[in-house]
């Protein structure tokens, strides 16, 4: 174990040498090839480059900005092509720093929901996140200073493989059917599954695993979570095809969630006699199982996920799930992350 999280922060100590202390604003009125092929044109479906921009050393990480102005309207597009954390937490957690980001800096309070996507071709099969939301934001103004700038918006971001693709889509008072327009333009002309076909990732048996440091408290709460994570890892390459694991491992499904921890709580209430465990672990369990009990496992994965798992009623679940746990003085802290799945 000891071995293998010294491995993983070397790997990560690599990575995170090769990236800029600033961004590079790339000066170029030509069009930009990167490293997968993609052209970012100098020019796009009638709007022009206005920024071009690399975040690491090897100009693998870069990103293009978009504009077009009319009326003194505005519309920004931006596309980020940049290597893949490849594993099963990439996509959540990229979709849930934007939309801190967006609350962060938003006037209003954007409904970021995620909508769950697949992208497909004989060769590969994609997932992404994407959402449309009202965004509105404080801009510079000639005549006032500043104004209120309100936006149609949408983000997605796809895992490709070895590579991520994200696109930023506003409108300044514009509607959804533009922005859609643009997104189907966008995918057409960057195709996102090209660039997954082109870069494959090996298979999903050979991914490793990640275990928190909360995990390896005790012998009792490490290898239950080991096994719950061995069973997620099971249950995505027996129901994934090749061509959805060669682009990437997210777990979206929650069925998948379920199996895992229903093999978590199996192995701990056949081995808790026999293997050290702590107070602490003890009273974990009783409460993981309190839920399992009365039928909220689906909202226990949605609220460990922050909805960002395909779970249709678990929306409108949150106030009597948020209820059963205050009523059962079940500590926030028990839906913390114990692992991660990943390449």
């Amino acid at each position: 174990m000891r071995k293998f999280l010294l491995l993983f922060i070397l790997i990560y100590n690599f990575c995170l040498s090769q990236q800029r202390d600033q961004p590079l604003e790339i000066k170029s009125n030509a069009d930009f090839i990167h490293k997968t092929g993609v052209i970012f044109p100098k020019e796009w479906n009638g709007l022009k480059r206005d920024r071009l921009v690399s975040y690491d050393k090897n100009n693998d990480n870069v990103g293009a900005t978009y504009y077009f102005k009319a009326n003194k309207k505005v519309t920004n597009i931006s596309i980020y092509i940049y290597p893949a954390e490849v594993s099963n937490e990439n996509l959540r957690d990229q979709f849930l720093s934007f939309k801190t980001v967006v609350n962060r800096n938003a006037t209003n309070q954007p409904d970021i929901s995620p909508e769950f996507v697949k992208l497909k071709s004989e060769k590969v099969v994609i997932n992404g996140l994407k959402s449309y939301f009202d965004y509105n934001i404080i801009v510079p103004d000639f005549m006032k200073g500043q104004k209120e700038q309100k936006n149609k918006s949408f983000f997605s971001v796809y895992d490709c493989g070895k590579w991520n693709v994200k696109f930023r889509i506003s409108v300044e008072d514009g509607d959804f059917d533009r922005v859609k327009q643009l997104e189907k333009a966008l995918i057409a002309y960057f195709e996102p599954v090209k660039i997954a076909e082109k870069y494959q990732i090996e298979s999903g048996k050979n991914a490793e695993i990640l275990i928190s440091k909360t995990a390896q408290r005790d012998s009792l709460m490490l290898k239950s979570t080991i096994e719950e994570s061995e069973a997620k890892k099971e249950w995505l390459n027996t129901n994934k095809s090749a061509a959805e694991l060669s682009a990437g491992f997210s777990d979206f499904e929650i069925e998948s969630h379920v199996s895992a921890i229903q093999h978590k709580l199996k192995f701990y209430n056949e081995k808790k006699d026999k293997i050290a465990g702590s107070e602490e672990t003890k009273k974990y369990f009783e409460n993981l199982q309190k839920i399992y009990d009365n039928g909220y496992l689906k909202d226990f994965i949605y609220s460990q996920t922050f909805g960002v798992v395909i779970y249709p009623d678990g929306e409108n679940r949150k106030n009597l799930y948020s209820d059963f746990v205050k009523q059962n003085n079940i500590p926030q802290d028990i839906i913390e992350l114990m692992y991660r799945i990943y390449y």
